[in-house]
């Protein structure tokens, strides 16, 4: 606790750390960048979040989950009489903060806040240059110089890639009494960027329970814009990491589902022939394995991002997490991007497996051309092995004096004959046996007889006899039908 504190009502009042108490009102917009560090390798360029914010009681919490929770890069003072603006015209801030922060999945997030004098509803235009970031820093665009400061270089064109299009604003604003907090109107003006009246029943604007649970603290939240009045300064920088981390969440999201988009188009452009079995399998696995590295993504960089509970146990601070997230979009986004990532490789697997059977007959072609030959060849081998063999014994029966095609010789030609009758009459019924055993299979019966049956013998489930028809009543006549003889008038 930092001062004297703030007393609460009761016999044994409990101190409190102050709520923050500034003249002027705090403007923070946290823009996603495409700059991407290895956090590998920043881990001692990137100081924990307690040793430059004030985190009150909660410091402990943020640096033990600090490879879990967005990291600062570095902090830098602007030069105030050096900005320039493309709206607003109501003043010069006090103030100016230029932040570089580092989330887990190693994106850049860059933090411009702004302590400026006047009221929540003059200070609209200048929220609208924030986010469009319409701003200029001694004549550099506020883009460039967050560029130059983490060491960007251009790309091929001679341009540096600038902000992304998520970004988040947060409006803080100090109240004293009941009075000061702002009203409901106010609230949809800086929400929605805009000063013009609305109607309450359409509206997007989320109320966290546990920011508003006091007469004097305000917490509103939009997808673009919140506003947090009331609070200390603690929760004020714990909202501020909660910003980022969901802003940082929501672009990771979008590179997901952009690189998901892409894998599905090479899916559909995969070739199909049957020739390029090998290079489908390629592709596919190529495919495949991109997949399980979103798939990773997506779990550590989004999803997880979205519950903050486990790590800081606040009340206020978790509201405001889970609220700004479903305000964003990024939960039910991130579960459908997970499906379609699921989806797509439930196809990639069904169409590995298509190749798998066609490489699978492949093999059993060439298993069968292989086969045969090195049957042919045993076969005629074999029969001349055995004809040769007789021939080059040394018995009586072999005359040096006779030809091998000499009558003389008929017993033993037929004996290789039958050989090879035998041969053949042992492949053939071992055929018609295959086949018989085929036509059984297909005569079989598997229908939903058979599985009653089937859990009639293990489940004892009972088997009824077919129900009788149930004779149809006749229903009696109403009237009596006339004779056909007699006629009508």
């Amino acid at each position: 606790m930092s001062g004297a504190g703030t007393l609460s009502d009761g016999q044994n009042p409990l101190p409190f750390d102050p709520y923050a108490s500034r003249e002027t009102l705090r403007l923070t917009t946290v823009y996603a960048t495409p700059w991407t560090y290895d956090p590998a390798t920043v881990d001692q360029a990137a100081g924990r979040p307690a040793d430059v914010l004030n985190l009150g009681r909660l410091a402990r919490y943020y640096n033990t989950s600090d490879q879990q929770l967005p990291r600062v890069l570095r902090r830098e003072v602007l030069d105030c009489p050096s900005l320039t603006w493309q709206r607003w015209r109501a003043g010069e801030p006090v103030s100016a903060q230029l932040w570089h922060f580092l989330v887990p999945s190693g994106q850049v997030i860059v933090t411009l806040t702004l302590d400026v004098p006047g009221t929540l509803v003059e200070a609209i235009p200048l929220l609208e240059d924030l986010y469009y970031a319409s701003i200029t820093c001694a004549g550099q665009p506020l883009e460039q110089l967050a560029a130059d400061r983490i060491g960007c270089t251009p790309n091929g064109d001679g341009t540096v890639p600038g902000f992304l299009p998520e970004r988040h604003q947060l409006v803080f604003r100090s109240v004293d009494t009941p009075d000061q907090a702002p009203d409901d109107d106010v609230i949809q003006r800086v929400i929605y960027r805009t000063d013009l009246p609305y109607r309450s029943e359409h509206s997007s604007i989320r109320y966290p329970t546990e920011l508003n649970r006091r007469p004097t603290t305000v917490g509103a939240l939009g997808p673009y814009v919140s506003l947090i009045a009331g609070h200390q300064d603690y929760i004020e920088n714990c909202v501020l990491l909660s910003a980022v981390q969901a802003v940082g969440s929501a672009a990771r999201l979008r590179e997901i589902r952009a690189v998901a988009y892409t894998y599905v188009h090479r899916f559909r452009h995969r070739t199909t022939g049957p020739g390029d079995a090998h290079d489908r399998r390629t592709t596919l696995e190529d495919i495949s394995e991109g997949l399980s590295q979103l798939e990773v993504e997506l779990s550590y960089s989004v999803e997880v991002g979205g519950e903050i509970g486990m790590l800081v146990p606040a009340l206020r601070v978790e509201s405001f997490h889970q609220e700004l997230f479903a305000a964003i979009g990024v939960t039910e986004r991130a579960a459908t991007i997970g499906q379609m990532l699921n989806r797509l490789g439930n196809a990639i697997a069904a169409e590995l497996t298509s190749v798998e059977s066609m490489e699978q007959r492949a093999a059993d072609r060439r298993r069968v051309r292989t086969v045969v030959a090195v049957t042919f060849v045993t076969t005629v081998t074999g029969t001349l092995s055995l004809l040769f063999g007789f021939f080059g014994i040394n018995a009586r029966q072999v005359d040096d004096h006779r030809s091998m095609f000499d009558d003389h010789y008929t017993p033993i030609y037929a004996l290789i004959a039958t050989i090879l009758l035998c041969a053949l009459a042992i492949f053939a019924g071992m055929r018609l046996q295959e086949r018989w055993e085929e036509r059984r299979d297909r005569r079989r019966r598997h229908t939903w007889e058979s599985t009653h049956r089937l859990l009639a013998r293990e489940a004892g489930a009972v088997i009824l006899d077919q129900p009788q028809p149930i004779p149809r009543s006749r229903r009696p006549e109403s009237r009596t039908r006339p004779s056909r003889t007699t006629p009508h008038y």
